[in-house]
């Protein structure tokens, strides 16, 4: 059994989920399914009874959380005081358009000093227990151990590919996070009629879509400064409110 096994499974622990922590480590799921069997069967217990709404710890498997938790503890003291000169990066959860704006467009935290976890709405309302130092979302998200400590917007319009007309026929794109601030306010235009709207995953997607005129969709306006694009209705604006949570020393 490795460290990261224990990094793993104190994931699991906490998340509930292989997926999501499959997600959140860049793993694939048959791996993270493959290093749980491992530890179970090494230890010869079960850890995690399993169903349909995810994994739960069984009496077992919250006692070696805590043998995990101590473990890794340790030797993170440890790797401290051996290289005292080595500062840690920064781990920072937040979704893909904000990680475009904030880290691509404008360099707010350098790659350098940080590192990030992309995840949908829906997936930073499910953390608990998160090791990030920063959330930054448009989720409703309030756990205990994190301040709110800054908010903003993101400012937003209905957009077609440059030249083209909205004519009925072309689909709204919408992504499938239940959660997504983007997603409600389109749903809302459309009387959360759904023949006309298109769900996909991704959000390059959904603007390569857009670019080459196969659908309409709701996108921050730094994506859409380009002449690639044409705001259907230019005298409606959306602002999109964002916060900023930092993890509070305990």
């Amino acid at each position: 059994m490795q460290l990261q096994d224990l990094e793993i499974y104190v994931q699991l622990y906490e998340q509930h989920s292989i997926n999501r922590v499959a997600k959140l480590m860049g793993f694939a799921q048959s791996n993270i399914t493959a290093r749980l069997h491992a530890i179970e069967t090494e230890f010869d217990v079960e850890l995690f009874t399993r169903s349909y709404q995810g994994i739960t710890p069984t009496k077992n498997g919250e006692q070696f959380y805590q043998y995990a938790q101590s473990v890794l503890s340790a030797t993170r003291k440890v790797r401290a005081q051996m290289k005292p000169s080595v500062v840690s990066k920064r781990r920072i959860v937040m979704s893909q358009l904000l990680f475009n704006l904030l880290v691509v467009k404008q360099k707010q935290y350098p790659l350098a000093q940080n590192t990030f976890d992309l995840l949908s709405s829906t997936e930073i309302l499910a953390l608990s227990n998160s090791h990030a130092d920063l959330v930054i979302t448009y989720a409703n998200f309030n756990p205990s151990g994190y301040q709110e400590i800054a908010t903003d917007y993101l400012s937003a319009s209905f957009v077609v590919a440059s030249g083209q007309e909205e004519d009925g026929q072309l689909p709204y794109l919408v992504n499938r996070d239940r959660h997504c601030p983007f997603r409600a306010r389109t749903l809302r235009r459309l009387n959360h009629n759904m023949t006309n709207i298109q769900e996909i995953d991704s959000w390059d997607s959904i603007i390569k879509l857009v670019k080459n005129g196969l659908g309409i969709a709701l996108l921050p306006d730094y994506l859409t400064a380009s002449d690639d694009f044409k705001r259907i209705d230019s005298k409606h604006r959306f602002k999109v409110p964002y916060a900023t949570f930092k993890k509070v020393s305990q």
